[in-house]
Order: structure tokens, then sequence, then C-alpha cells
């Protein structure tokens, strides 16, 4: 039976995974764009695929459209996948509950704009639909998050159509720079926080060297870029060494569907913010692999005064400045020691929490979303 169920699922994924290919095949143009200035910048697109709700990455475009509206420009989102609008603006809500802009239900054809903004490499396609200025805002560099082949390859051809690249910070251009034949313009803006939804209550850390007890809070996602594997058994070997120590290491794992099987811990599921702020204000410490561009978890953790581990394979030291996190090898042994030098070492997590915050207080998305506006500014 068992066997049966795991071929229906096989054969549901492939199913689902050649409509969605074929469904980009059919828009598919790899010919750059000549991208034509616009006399003036009112009304901003941003093209989305769909707005799930307690995505990071659905709520930076919310974010970055609501500082726009709020410089004066008019914007609209508009999902090519053709999502329920109703459904969308409630998602929204759910992500950003003051977001701005309006969700459109219109053929891609009909939108009137005059910037048109793809958000994913996919959305890129679509967008050439829609006429306008071009540009592409860049969250990751996408291509990594597929196995080499026709999503990878599909993938990175968008950052070499001619858009005007906007990176959320410099990670992105510098790898794209790196690996692609890039024939327009790239700029990058800041890569924002904004600490008002998670704060620090208060730790203790002089108390960690006579604890017999760490909670640790992680982050994980079925995805390659999220190591979820390498972190699950890194841990769980951890928390059998730190037992035969005496000391016991509750894991929480959160981010994933509560029907992804988790190791040596227990699966959260997805979590809305007030669940985050309570998981991290319970916990000791916090883990996120950022292997590829980083997310807002680790400023999230950092924000509540949870000391994080990190690794070097990723790109969290590309962010922040040293000595922010633990950061650690794929190597366990590495992990291991970073672990318990921290437990026994207050004054190591006081100085890890300092430097964090000093860098968390210079961010925020009013100034990275004036940055978007200076780029805006200058396309002449």
């Amino acid at each position: 039976m068992i066997k049966v169920l795991k071929k229906i699922n096989y054969v549901r994924k492939q199913r689902l995974y050649k409509e969605y290919i074929n469904s980009i095949l059919e828009v598919v143009d790899f010919t750059p764009i000549k991208n034509e200035i616009p006399k003036e910048i009112k009304k901003i697109t941003f093209v989305i695929p769909g707005m799930p709700a307690y995505s990071g990455g659905h709520t930076s475009i919310l974010r970055l459209g609501t500082e726009l509206s709020n410089d004066g420009y008019e914007v609209q989102y508009v999902s090519f996948t053709r999502d329920d609008v109703n459904e969308m603006r409630r998602n929204a809500e759910i992500n950003l509950s003051s977001y701005k802009g309006t969700f459109l239900n219109s053929e891609l054809e009909d939108i009137d704009t005059d910037v048109v903004v793809a958000t994913s490499w996919d959305s890129v396609y679509f967008s050439r639909k829609i006429e306008g200025y071009k540009m592409y805002f860049v969250q990751d560099y996408e291509p990594y998050f597929h196995l080499y082949g026709e999503c990878f390859l599909m993938a990175q051809k968008t950052y070499e159509l001619g858009y005007h690249m906007v990176s959320l910070g410099a990670w992105n251009k510098a790898t794209i720079e790196r690996e692609c034949n890039v024939n327009s313009q790239i700029d990058t803006v800041t890569f924002p926080y904004e600490g008002k939804e998670y704060y620090d209550k208060g730790r203790d850390f002089d108390k960690y060297p006579h604890k017999n007890k760490f909670n640790i809070a992680v982050y994980v996602k079925d995805t390659g870029k999220r190591a979820p594997y390498i972190t699950q058994y890194m841990l769980k070997k951890l928390k059998e060494d730190l037992l035969q120590e005496g000391i016991t290491l509750n894991i929480k794992y959160f981010g994933e569907t509560k029907d992804f099987i988790c190791d040596g811990g227990e699966n959260l599921g997805k979590l809305n913010k007030s669940q985050l702020l309570d998981l991290y204000n319970s916990s000791d410490f916090g883990m996120v692999a950022s292997l590829t561009n980083i997310s807002l978890v680790p400023y999230e953790m950092l924000a509540t005064g949870l000391p994080i581990i990190e690794f070097k394979e990723g790109t969290f030291n590309y962010f922040f400045p040293e000595k922010s996190a633990l950061v650690t090898s794929f190597d366990y042994k590495e992990l291991r020691k970073l672990f318990t030098d921290a437990i026994k070492n207050p004054e190591t997590l006081k100085y890890l929490n300092k430097t964090s915050k000093e860098f968390l207080s210079t961010l925020s998305w009013k100034n990275t979303g004036k940055e978007f506006v200076d780029i805006l500014n200058k396309v002449k």
C-alpha cells in the first residue's frame, strides 16, 4: 500500500511539474528586450507568482510596494498564475497588514503601467506581455533553487534578457555578474529589516553555563538552499553527544509543513508572526542555513536577542558584520566545539548580541524604499 501511495504521489508531482514547465515554455522568449525609457513614472506594477501566506519573499515585495506607494507612486500587483484576487488580498494582509497597493484581476496584455517589475525568474517571461519599462527585483539567485537542467538554465537566462535589475543585497549582483552574460544595468538596494514586530524581552546569558537544558529554534525548508538534511544530521548528533554530558537539547523545527519528517526534534510547522515571536523568546539558540541570499529569519531571531548559528558555506557573512553569530562549517566537530564553548562563555554571547543589534538598528524598509526610488529617478 505504501509503495502504491508513493507511486501515486510521484506521478502527481511529475504531472504538476510538466504542466508548470509547459506553461512557461508557452511564453518563453530568450531574445533580449530593448528597454524603452518612460516619459514619466507614476504607475508601477509588480508581477508576482501568487501571494501565499507566510512567505518572506512575498512580504518583501509588499513592503517595497508599500514604500513606493508612500512615496506617491500608484502600485499594482498582478499574478501571472491567475490566482483568486480575494484570496491574494487576504494572504497579503496576513503577510503585511498595513500593505498598500491594488491587486489586479486583468489579462497581462491589458495592464496600463509605466514600469513593470518582475519578481521571480518565471515571472520575467510572463512580464514581457505587459508594456512598460522592464525592471527585475532580484531577491535571490534562483538558478541555485534547481538541479542543473532546464529550470536552472531558464532561470539563469532571465538575467541576460535586458531587464534593469535591482538586487536585494550585493550577493545577488556579484553572483549574477560572475555566472551570467549581463547586458543591462544592475543596481543594489540594502537588504532591510523592520524591527517593530520582533523585539528583545531580555536574556540572561550569565545563566547559560549553569543550564542543563537548551531550546534551539531551527528554520527548516525542504529545499537545498536551506541545507535541511545536513542541518538535521548535525543537530541530531549534537543532541546525542550533549546528552552524554547531562545536557538536554530540545530541537524545535519550523518553516515547513507538518508532514515534513524532522530528525531528533519536533516539527512545529509554519508559524505566524505571534507564534514566531513566542518561539524565539522561549529559545536559547536559533539556527538557519542561508546558503543563497539571506532570508528574514536570521534578522528576526537576532532582533529578539537570540544567538544564532549560521554556516560559513552560506551568505550570512556577506550581510552581517563579523562576530554577529556563531558561524560554523559543515564539519560537525566544529559545530560541537562552537556550541559548547558558547554556553560556557556568556561574554561571547553578549558580544554577538551587541554587534548584531547595532547593525540591525541601521536598517529599515523606509531606507531601502528610498534607495529604490533614487534608482527610479535615474531612469532617463
